[in-house]
């Protein structure tokens, strides 16, 4: 059975708290904001996780799973705070995911045990494409 969005919502907010985001950081929208956020819309049982800029959209994933929509709502978050965290504790001529990725990792495995290593795997992949780089930084 599919959640409504008012029900999804409240999982993000319990979610969100287990990891002290406040509710009024973690909403969520049930149309595009047309500004690149993404938004959630259901389609033949199914959710969709759409991100949408002035009405032209760059990517869709859909899922018959809550877990996964609420995985990939929750890494957005997750995402933003362990950046702005890098941001305000940057360390000169160091890659800065080198702050962020491990505390990505960390929240992510709060919300969820398992989340914790799909993350990690997320994270390798990406430094597999685009490792380190002190130098740019």
């Amino acid at each position: 059975m599919m959640l409504s969005f008012d029900e999804i919502q409240k999982k993000v907010n319990e979610l969100g708290a287990k990891i002290n985001l406040h509710y009024r950081d973690l909403h969520i929208f049930a149309g595009s904001p047309g500004d690149g956020r993404p938004h959630i819309t259901f389609d033949d049982n199914q959710y969709n996780y759409v991100y949408a800029e002035r009405g032209f959209e760059f990517s869709r994933k859909v899922t018959s799973s809550l877990d996964e929509l609420l995985y990939w709502i929750m890494s957005d978050f997750v995402h933003g705070v362990a950046f702005q965290y890098e941001l305000k504790h940057r360390i000169e001529n160091r890659d800065g995911r080198r702050i962020a990725f491990p505390m990505i990792v960390d929240l992510m495995g709060e919300l969820k045990p398992a989340w914790k290593l799909r993350a990690q795997n997320e994270i390798d992949e990406t430094l597999s494409r685009s490792p380190y780089d002190d130098k740019q930084y």
